[in-house]
């Protein structure tokens, strides 16, 4: 059985509906499809792995619609004359309540198909609620992401990143 192949959207959590703007697609990813993050935890974290990856190749989706890969995005970044890190943050709406500083650029690729969701974050605040002096600054969301629940060591391989 393929991972996930009985996962539907409707019944996953609350809070991963949530960091999507709309319902995503439901897409099969075949292997050697390659994903990336920008992180400060390993790859295998407390025996996980983390569900929430970008594509490193744009693709179409089976809708039609487009979803950027690494360098689309590492380009938008740079006519804005930001690091490519800072513009994932905002456009993946990784708020600082996650505690991810963002310091490495993990890569992998799917060793087997597996199922996953691909959409557009949802924007969100960037910082903690208790932060009130800092309540309204947003983070603005639009990038498509990919959710993979699930993985396990086995599923994916680390692949290393060139300067």
């Amino acid at each position: 059985m393929t991972l996930n192949e009985n996962l539907r959207f409707e019944d996953v959590e609350s809070a991963v509906k949530r960091a999507f703007l709309r319902t995503p697609e439901r897409v099969l990813l075949s292997a050697p499809t390659g994903l990336y993050k920008w992180t400060d935890r390993p790859l295998v974290n407390a025996n996980r792995i983390s569900p929430w990856w970008s594509f490193v190749e744009s693709r179409r989706l089976p809708s039609g619609t487009m979803a950027e890969g690494f360098r689309a995005s590492e380009e938008r970044a740079a006519r804005l004359k930001r690091p490519h890190r800072e513009f994932a943050r905002a456009r993946a709406a990784v708020s600082g309540q996650f505690g991810n500083s963002m310091t490495n650029l993990l890569m992998i690729q799917l060793n087997e198909p597996a199922w996953g969701f691909v959409g557009q974050a949802s924007g969100q605040r960037e910082f903690a609620d208790e932060e009130r002096d800092l309540q309204h600054v947003f983070l603005i969301g639009g990038a498509m992401q990919v959710w993979v629940p699930n993985l396990e060591p086995r599923h994916v391989t680390a692949v290393p990143v060139r300067g």
